[in-house]
């Protein structure tokens, strides 16, 4: 090919690849680009090339520049772009690969930093023993007993009170203890839509939802996510006028995959606006608790004033991982999910229950997630480090406030199998990017979950990935 071809291709991949953030609504108006040499490290290429790219994108509105500033998303360009919003559903076809990349997590003998699981060294194992041994010298209580749902009765009325924090009044009737969020998730789903219904989800979004999704038998609707306030609301609001949706599916605090906290205001709107298109809201917010306080939003529930958005959360993320108890305040789908779970027989093991009314009841929570809060914040310091000096440049990352998941997006020519390789290889375990997509399809993105404590293996551990991810760029050799 001759090396003007070449280069001419290269400016409009440059080209193409910006307006592609802006089509998804990754850079909303008004966000500045990345500097231009950035962006000349993220493509591998000279910094003449992107100039061209800009110049071009400048001459059709979809940026403008500011003298000595840089380069800026135009409002004029989002508002044309408006009119372009897809509306088109996907078949979710995920579940292969996650089951796959959870049977290699769980067998691997390395370091996995593909799991979502909290670490023991991080679970409070002296106080849960605690609370087991004082329940086991109360001769008068059977912990072996059977609780069927909705679950333990004390526990629920705790549930209730943590609510309170999180903008939430409810009863502990209106409380139904599950096996875990996911189990939640699935239970609220399944009792709100029937096969084939249309789910909103942000994108990229947790893959359990959409396994579940994909099982049902019902279909997803990827909204433009930015990566940090969360979903399009214009694009939503939009899918919602034309009736586009079924379901709304939500993480909107420390977001799964990406981290990102949506703003309460954002919030605000989206309940009214479902509230208007009489469209129910499934709301995850497993990691509530791992927010720093003074940063908490409300949860989206507390601005629902129809009954119609079911919240979902769990001790998995916080207390303890193996204890598999969840919960959900459903509205007015309440005695639909309790239905389906008596039908399915999902009682929650009575001693698990039992434990963390305990835990709860002696001030332990709030103790053990401050404590939890300051160990993940020491290693998101440690994450932020390593991304300027052993990622590749390029890499874009935008650090969480909070929580133990950070979600990188490595320069575009990374060859991610190839990654991957190599990290299995040093003896460290990564998951593919396409399992947060509902169409499967891998990007350059890459989750690390880091629910351990900083430790020397840790930083190790994440200076060799940042070293494969040199590696796995253009013309560098094995």
């Amino acid at each position: 090919m001759d090396r003007f071809d070449v280069a001419d291709k290269r400016w409009r991949i440059v080209k193409d690849w910006i307006i592609r953030q802006i089509d998804s609504g990754e850079w909303p108006a008004q966000t500045k680009l990345p500097s231009i040499r950035t962006l000349a490290r993220l493509f591998t290429t000279s910094i003449t090339t992107v100039q061209r790219a800009l110049v071009d994108l400048e001459a059709n509105a979809y940026v403008l520049s500011v003298p000595r500033v840089g380069y800026f998303v135009s409002a004029a360009g989002r508002a044309s772009m408006e009119s372009t919003f897809d509306f088109s559903t996907v078949t979710v076809n995920v579940n292969h690969a996650v089951v796959a990349m959870l049977s290699q997590a769980t067998s691997s003998t390395g370091l996995s930093l593909s799991s979502a699981v909290l670490h023991g060294d991080l679970t409070p194992h002296v106080l849960l023993n605690k609370c087991t041994a004082t329940l086991a010298s109360k001769a008068n209580l059977s912990i072996a007993e059977l609780i069927p749902p909705p679950g333990h009765a004390a526990l629920r009325r705790r549930i209730a009170g943590l609510m309170l924090s999180r903008g939430v009044v409810c009863s502990p009737d209106e409380v139904l203890v599950t096996s875990g969020d996911t189990v939640a998730l699935e239970l609220a789903l399944e009792s709100i839509a029937p096969p084939g219904a249309t789910v909103a989800i942000e994108t990229p979004t947790y893959y359990g939802i959409l396994q579940t999704i994909e099982r049902l038998g019902m279909r997803a609707l990827p909204i433009r996510t930015h990566a940090e306030s969360g979903i399009d609301m214009e694009h939503l609001e939009e899918a919602l006028k034309q009736k586009k949706v079924d379901v709304i599916f939500l993480n909107p605090t420390l977001q799964n995959p990406r981290g990102f906290i949506m703003p309460d205001h954002a919030r605000a709107r989206l309940a009214l606006l479902a509230s208007e298109a009489a469209v129910p809201i499934i709301e995850d917010d497993i990691f509530f608790d791992l927010v720093p306080e003074a940063e908490r939003p409300r949860a989206l529930k507390s601005h629902d004033h129809t009954g119609q958005t079911i919240y979902c959360s769990s001790f998995s993320k916080t207390v303890a991982p193996g204890y598999r108890v969840g919960w959900c305040v459903a509205g007015k789908y309440r005695d639909a999910i309790l239905a389906q779970m008596f039908s399915r027989n999902l009682a929650v093991s009575s001693l698990a229950q039992s434990t963390l009314n305990e835990f709860i009841g002696r001030g332990y929570m709030d103790e053990h997630c401050a404590r939890l809060r300051e160990q993940l914040a020491t290693t998101s310091d440690l994450m932020r480090a390593l991304v300027d000096s052993s990622f590749p440049p390029g890499t874009l990352y935008v650090p969480p406030r909070g929580g133990f998941i950070h979600w990188l997006e490595l320069p575009m020519s990374t060859d991610m199998a190839k990654l991957q390789q190599l990290a299995h290889q040093q003896g460290y375990h990564i998951a593919g990017s396409g399992i947060f997509f509902a169409d499967g399809q891998p990007t350059t993105g890459l989750r690390l979950c880091l629910g351990r404590p900083l430790s020397p293996e840790l930083a190790k551990g994440l200076r060799v990935l940042g070293e494969c991810a040199l590696q796995s760029q253009p013309d560098r050799p094995m």
